[in-house]
C-alpha cells in the first residue's frame, strides 16, 4: 500500500465507506473484511467484485435473505485446538453452531437460488463436517454443559450424583420434620455452605445435633451444621463430583483433539463464510444506497449520471461527471461554498467504490474506467495566518503526484495553486495543467482563477465548468455545468447585502474592458442555457405525456383485439356446435324416411315426405336462430351428392364463408389443395362445394342487410360523456352501418374537453378502411366539438 494511495483514501474519507459496508455485515468475519476492502486496479478483480455484488443487490430486491445465524469468528479457538490446546464448552458449542451454519447456507445456497449462479457456485464451495458436527451435538449441549451422553462414564457419574444429591436432600429434609430437631434449628430448611449441604442450628443448641459445622452467621447466633447422618454421603458426592470434572476435562480434550485434525478445513470453511457474509453486505450497502452497477469503460471514459455523494445521504444535489471522451482535463470554478469540493470528492469516492467492487449512488448507464492510481490533493486550510504553509503542502503533495501519475491515472487538485501570490499561483495551475495534459492523465481541477477559464478555453482537451449559483436567493443550488465556466457573482451579492450602489458601479468600472465582456458573455451564456433547459423540460414533459398515450392506446388496442378474438372464437364454436346439431337432425328424418319409405303407399310416402321436410325446416329455423341470421340460406344434409373435384375449379369454402379455386384434386385421403387469395389450404372434400352458389345467397342477404341499414341508420353519432375505449368501439360499430347503409357523410359529436376524445376519435377515423377523409366541422356544423367523416363509395 503507498503512501500515496493511503492519503488519497484519507482525504476522500474511504474509511467511513467501510464502515458503512462492515454495518451491513451479518458477522463480525463479514465486518472485519470489510474494513479491509481496498480498491484494485485489476480490472477483472473489480468485475469480479461488481458481478458479485450485482447477485447480491438482486437477492435483497427480490426479498431473498440467505440464513447466516449461528456463524461466529471461531478462528482463535479452532487454531487453539490446532496448536494441540484444549478448548471448553462455550468455543465447542460455537464450532458446533458455525458448522450448522455453513451446513444451512450450503443447502439454501444450493437449493434456493438457481437463478444466481455465483451464490450457487459459492455454496457448492462450502466444506462439510458431518461425522465432527454429530460427535459436537451428542456432546455438548449448550454454552455451559455437555450433554450426559456424552460418555457412557459421564452418563454413569451424573445418575450417581442425582441419586446421591436426591437422598441426602430426603434425609435432611426428614430430620427438618422432626420435632426433636426443629427446637434446635434456627429456621426449618436445608440450606448449602460451600458445597454440603447443612442445617441452621441455634448457636446455643450446636452441640445437639451431631455433625461438623462449615459456617455461622455475621451475628454468630446461627451455625451451620452438616449432620453426621449424612456426612458420609456428603462425602461420597464429593468423590463422585471430583470423577465427573475429569471425566468432562477428558471429553473436552477428545472433542477438542477432534477439531484440531480438522482445524485447517474448519478455517478454510470460516474464510468462505466470512466472504459469503461480506458480499451480501456488498448487496445491502447497495440496496440502501439505491445504488446501481456502473459500467466498466475500456476505454478510459467516465460518465457519472446522477451521482449522489454516498456520505452526503438521500437529500445529497445529483451531479452529472463526464471525463476522458472529448477532454481529460475539466476545471471547475465558482463561488465558495457551491460544490465544487464535494463533486472532486463524488467523483474520487465513485472510483474508488467502483474499483472496490461496490455499486454507486447513480443512475443507470453510468460508466467508470479503472485507474491505475488515484491521486487526490484536497485542503481545506484557508486562513491567512497559515497560507505559506498551506501553500508548501499543496505544492509538496502536488510534486509527489506528478512523479507518479500516468495516462491511466485520475487526479484530483482542489483549489489549485491558492495560497500564493494571485498571478504566480494562476501560472503555476496552468503549467501544472498542462503537464498533466501532456502525460494524459484524467484531471479534475478546482480553481478561483479567473485566468484558468480562458485557459481552458485556448487549451486541447480541456474544458470549462462551473458550480451553480442563484444570484436571486444567494445561495448555490448545487449543480455542475459543464462547458460554461463560473462568472463572479460579487458584485450581486454585494449589492444584496447592502453595499451602497455607488461603490458597487465604482468597482465594476475598475474592471478591464476584457473582464467585464468576458463576464457579460459570460451571464448571456447562462441565460440561454437556462432558456434551453426550460425548452427541454417542457419537450421533455410532452414527451412523456405522448409516450403514456401510446401505451395506453396500445393497451386499449390489444385489449379490444383480445376481447374479439374470444368473441369469434366463441362465435365459431358456436356455430360448430349449432351446424353439428343441424346434420345430426337432417341425417336422423332422412334415416327414419328411407326406412319407411318402402313400405308405404303413395300417399303415405308422400305424407311422410311432407313431415320429414316441415321437420327439417323447424331444424333449419333453429340453426337460424342460435347463428343470428336472417338471410334465406339453405343448410343441406350431409348426404347431397357432391361433384367431383378438378383442378382449376371454383369451390366455396362453407365453414369459411370464401370461395377458391382448387390447385389439385382430392388424393386417397380426400385432401384436396385449395388457393384462397395469397393462402394455400388444405382442406378435406366434404369441407368444400363446387360452384358459387352461396356467395350468391350471401350477396343476397348482404342486400338486404344493406337495404334494413340504408332505412335505420342515423347520419349522427352523439359520444359525449363516453371514455375513449366505450367511444372508440361506437365509431367502429357505426362506420360499419353506415357504410353498408350507403351513407356519403356522417357526423360525429365527441365535444371539446380536453381534447383526448377528438384525438382518439380522428386518430381511428385516419386509418379506417372506410374513411376518404375527414374534417372538424364548420362554424355552424358544431366546430372543434364535432368532426365531419366522408365515406368511401
Amino acid at each position: 500500500m503507498s503512501a500515496a494511495a493511503e492519503k488519497t483514501r484519507l482525504k476522500l474519507e474511504w474509511n467511513k465507506i467501510v464502515e458503512q459496508l462492515a454495518a451491513q455485515a451479518a458477522t463480525s468475519l463479514g465486518a472485519e473484511l470489510a474494513r479491509q476492502l481496498i480498491p484494485s486496479a485489476n480490472a477483472r478483480e473489480v468485475e469480479a467484485g461488481q458481478a458479485e455484488t450485482a447477485e447480491a443487490h438482486e437477492l435483497f430486491l427480490r426479498g431473498i435473505n440467505p440464513p447466516l445465524g449461528g456463524i461466529s469468528n471461531i478462528v482463535p479457538a479452532v487454531e487453539r485446538c490446532g496448536r494441540g490446546g484444549i478448548v471448553g464448552t462455550t468455543e465447542l458449542f460455537a464450532i458446533l453452531q458455525t458448522l450448522e451454519g455453513g451446513r444451512r447456507l450450503r443447502t439454501f445456497l444450493q437449493t434456493k437460488l438457481e437463478d444466481f449462479p455465483l451464490f450457487t457456485a459459492m455454496g457448492e464451495d462450502l466444506p462439510l463436517f458431518l461425522d465432527l458436527e454429530q460427535e459436537l451435538r451428542r456432546s455438548v449441549l449448550n454454552s455451559e454443559e455437555l450433554t450426559d451422553e456424552a460418555s457412557p462414564t459421564l452418563f454413569r457419574l451424573r445418575r450417581e450424583l442425582k441419586r446421591l444429591t436426591s437422598e441426602i436432600r430426603s434425609r435432611m429434609e426428614e430430620m427438618v420434620r422432626s420435632s426433636t430437631v426443629q427446637k434446635y434449628l434456627q429456621e426449618p430448611i436445608v440450606t448449602l455452605r460451600g458445597d454440603r449441604y447443612v442445617l441452621p442450628v441455634k448457636h446455643e443448641f450446636r452441640n445437639q445435633i451431631p455433625g461438623v459445622i462449615h459456617d455461622q452467621s455475621a451475628s454468630g447466633a446461627t451455625v451451620f451444621v452438616a449432620p453426621m447422618a449424612v456426612f458420609q454421603m456428603g462425602n461420597r458426592l464429593r468423590e463422585v463430583e471430583t470423577a465427573e470434572r475429569h471425566e468432562v476435562e477428558r471429553i473436552l480434550t477428545q472433542l477438542s483433539g477432534a477439531v484440531g485434525e480438522l482445524s485447517e478445513g474448519i478455517l478454510n470453511l470460516v474464510g468462505k463464510l466470512a466472504h459469503i457474509d461480506f458480499v451480501l453486505a456488498k448487496g445491502k450497502l447497495a440496496l440502501a444506497q439505491e445504488a446501481v452497477r456502473p459500467q466498466l469503460n475500456e476505454k478510459g471514459y467516465l460518465d457519472i449520471r446522477g451521482g449522489k455523494h454516498p456520505l452526503l445521504g438521500p437529500d445529497a444535489v445529483p451531479i452529472s461527471v463526464r471525463l476522458g471522451k472529448s477532454f481529460d482535463t475539466l476545471v471547475i470554478t465558482g463561488p465558495n461554498t457551491g460544490g465544487k469540493t464535494v463533486t472532486l470528492k463524488t467523483v474520487g469516492l465513485f472510483a474508488l467504490m467502483h474499483q472496490a467492487g461496490l455499486h454507486i449512488p447513480a443512475q443507470e448507464g453510468s460508466e467508470l474506467p479503472v485507474y491505475d492510481r488515484i491521486f487526490c490533493d484536497v485542503g481545506d486550510e484557508q486562513s491567512i495566518e497559515q497560507s505559506l504553509s498551506t501553500f508548501s503542502s499543496h505544492m509538496s503533495n502536488i510534486i509527489d503526484i506528478l512523479k507518479e501519475c500516468s495516462s491511466r491515472s485520475l487526479v484530483l487538485l482542489d483549489e489549485l495553486g491558492a495560497g500564493t501570490d494571485p498571478a504566480e499561483g494562476a501560472a503555476l495551475a496552468m503549467s501544472i495543467l498542462q503537464y498533466l495534459g501532456e502525460v494524459g492523465a484524467s484531471t479534475i481541477a478546482t480553481t478561483h482563477y479567473s485566468e484558468l477559464k480562458a485557459f481552458a478555453y485556448s487549451q486541447r482537451r480541456v474544458e470549462n465548468a462551473s458550480v451553480e449559483f442563484d444570484s436571486v436567493t444567494l445561495r448555490p443550488t448545487y449543480r455542475l455545468l459543464i462547458g460554461l465556466p463560473g462568472r463572479s457573482s460579487a458584485f450581486e451579492i454585494a449589492a444584496r447585502l447592502g453595499l451602497p450602489e455607488p461603490l458597487v458601479k465604482r468597482a465594476r468600472s475598475l474592471l478591464s474592458h476584457a473582464e467585464v465582456k468576458a463576464d457579460d458573455l459570460i451571464r448571456s451564456l447562462e441565460e440561454k442555457r437556462l432558456h434551453l433547459e426550460s425548452l427541454t423540460r417542457e419537450a421533455e414533459a410532452e414527451r412523456r405525456e405522448a409516450e403514456q398515450l401510446r401505451r395506453d392506446w396500445e393497451r386499449r388496442r390489444d385489449a379490444l383485439a383480445k376481447r374479439e378474438a374470444d368473441l369469434i372464437r366463441r362465435a365459431k364454436d358456436e356455430a360448430v356446435s349449432t351446424l353439428n346439431y343441424a346434420r345430426r337432425e337432417a341425417a336422423r328424418i332422412i334415416k327414419e324416411l328411407r326406412a319407411s319409405s318402402s313400405n308405404l303407399i303413395e300417399k303415405d310416402r308422400m305424407l311422410a315426405a311432407n313431415k320429414a321436410r316441415e321437420r327439417l325446416n323447424e331444424v333449419q329455423e333453429e340453426v337460424r336462430a342460435k347463428l343470428g341470421r336472417n338471410d334465406e340460406e339453405e343448410l343441406l344434409p350431409p348426404e347431397t351428392v357432391r361433384q367431383p373435384l378438378k383442378e382449376g375449379q371454383t369451390v366455396y369454402i362453407p365453414h369459411l364463408r370464401l370461395s377458391g379455386v382448387v390447385l389439385s384434386p382430392p388424393d386417397q385421403e380426400g385432401t384436396v389443395r385449395v388457393q384462397v387469395g395469397v393462402l394455400k389450404l388444405e382442406l378435406k372434400d366434404n369441407q368444400v362445394r363446387v360452384g358459387k352458389e352461396e356467395e350468391k345467397v350471401r350477396e343476397r342477404s348482404l342486400g338486404n342487410i344493406a337495404s334494413s341499414k340504408a332505412s335505420t341508420v342515423s347520419p349522427e353519432l352523439d359520444l359525449r360523456g363516453s371514455t375513449v375505449e366505450e367511444a372508440e368501439y361506437q365509431v367502429e360499430k357505426f362506420l360499419d352501418d353506415a357504410y353498408l347503409g350507403g351513407l356519403e357523410r356522417v357526423r360525429i359529436i365527441h365535444g371539446k374537453g380536453t381534447g383526448a376524445l377528438r384525438q382518439a376519435i380522428q386518430s381511428l377515423l385516419a386509418r379506417h378502411p372506410q374513411v376518404e377523409s375527414y374534417a372538424l366541422g364548420g362554424y355552424r356544423e358544431g366546430g372543434s366539438g364535432v368532426t365531419i367523416a366522408v365515406l368511401r363509395k
